[in-house]
């Protein structure tokens, strides 16, 4: 059906826009390194990847076109084709706008939320729940905010079921021998997989719509269901991988060459440093100097998050979603990527259920599991604001 067809290629460009975004952090980082020649390498498959990209980009929207064109609808009397980029619908009285392609999945859902369910034609569905249109999901994904969301920077994988096993490969700790020529190659060592298991659970959630906003012609019902969503989503899937990260081993610092320590010798050279801290952890590290008199954290406008800790980019969080209450100046340190898998169903459903108070209330549900994929990828660490660490010129992080 073209109505997949659409859908696999948005999953394809989300997914070749994410390598984009990946190599794009990686040949920064590289640059910082003085690495030129690999950061020049990493552009050229920046472009090639970009090339690809856009190309992904024309044929969806070939297709969306395509999607979009009905029959039925007689040309404008002034003789000019409606404009394709945007179709406009009347429906309920409410008035929106909607991409070609995706015009009767939204419209179907819009119809489903204002019928408190009765309407379904058009609509997918997971048993009796509705599943929500993807541009319904991610409406709000494309206006930029700053709050982190770190189901964003960690593994983040689409699965089809509902459970399963990812491998992550080991670091190899083995490398080749010399051999004469026409010598039989020497067996190498077999590469090392470590299974995640995952399982996807479901998280629910309740949004009361009146039926005054219903019945308003301009409420859009999509958009506040989008927003929502979104919202409850970052929340649900924050809490669950900072669990995960709060998993990893413990350190605690005192000073700045505690921070080294955990950055230059306690992590294994192959894995990135990325840091995820919490308000009041950032704040200790902002006051932070080192022996010269130097504060350590600085700005990098280069970098998705803007501040830079020794090299590494920060992401600021609040110390209730890393920490366990506020106050609480944690962060972990070590590879995200490699840290947590994020095991992402895509589905999001909703269903009206009675309410004994309300009446009725949309049910809203996203699917997801987080796993530790590699217990070697970083450390959960703890900032010693009171004690001063002997020998150390450099100014104490509690004061």
């Amino acid at each position: 059906m073209l109505s997949e067809k659409i859908k696999e290629l948005r999953s394809q460009i989300t997914q070749k826009q994410t390598a984009v975004n990946t190599k794009i952090t990686e040949a920064q980082k590289r640059a910082e390194e003085d690495k030129l020649d690999e950061a020049t390498a990493l552009k050229g498959e920046i472009s090639t990847l970009k090339e690809e990209l856009d190309a992904l980009k024309k044929k969806l929207a070939e297709y969306e076109e395509i999607a979009g064109m009905n029959p039925e609808e007689p040309t404008p009397a002034d003789g000019k084709e409606e404009d394709d980029e945007e179709k406009r619908s009347m429906h309920g009285g409410f008035r929106t706008i909607i991409k070609p392609g995706k015009q009767e999945e939204v419209r179907a859902f819009e119809e489903f939320l204002r019928s408190k369910g009765e309407k379904r034609d058009g609509l997918k569905s997971n048993g009796v729940e509705a599943i929500i249109p993807i541009d319904v999901i991610t409406k709000p994904q494309q206006e930029p905010e700053n709050v982190v969301d770190l189901a964003a920077i960690v593994n983040n994988v689409n699965v089809t079921t509902a459970s399963g096993t990812y491998p992550v490969l080991a670091n190899a700790d083995t490398g080749l021998v010399s051999v004469a020529e026409l010598e039989k190659n020497p067996e190498l060592a077999k590469p090392k997989f470590n299974k995640v298991a995952w399982a996807v659970e479901t998280y629910r959630g309740q949004l009361p719509i009146s039926q005054e906003a219903i019945d308003d012609s301009g409420v859009d019902l999509s958009a506040i269901v989008a927003n929502h969503l979104q919202q409850v989503k970052r929340i649900t899937k924050n809490t669950k991988v900072a669990e995960v990260l709060r998993s990893f081993p413990a350190k605690t610092v005192k000073g700045t060459d505690d921070i080294k320590h955990i950055l230059n010798v306690d992590l294994m050279q192959a894995y990135n440093r990325d840091i995820v801290a919490t308000s009041s952890a950032f704040q200790s590290l902002d006051t932070l100097k080192d022996k010269n008199g130097q504060y350590i954290l600085r700005q990098d406008i280069s970098t998705e998050t803007g501040k830079v800790l020794l090299g590494s980019k920060v992401n600021v969080v609040d110390d209730t979603v890393l920490g366990e209450k506020s106050g609480d100046a944690v962060m972990f340190i070590g590879d995200l990527k490699k840290a947590a898998f994020f095991a992402n169903r895509v589905d999001a459903t909703a269903k009206w259920v009675e309410n004994e108070v309300y009446g009725q209330v949309l049910s809203l549900a996203v699917r997801f599991d987080v796993k530790k994929a590699d217990e070697k990828a970083g450390y959960f660490v703890t900032i010693d604001t009171g004690a001063e660490q002997p020998n150390d010129t450099s100014k104490d992080l509690g004061k």
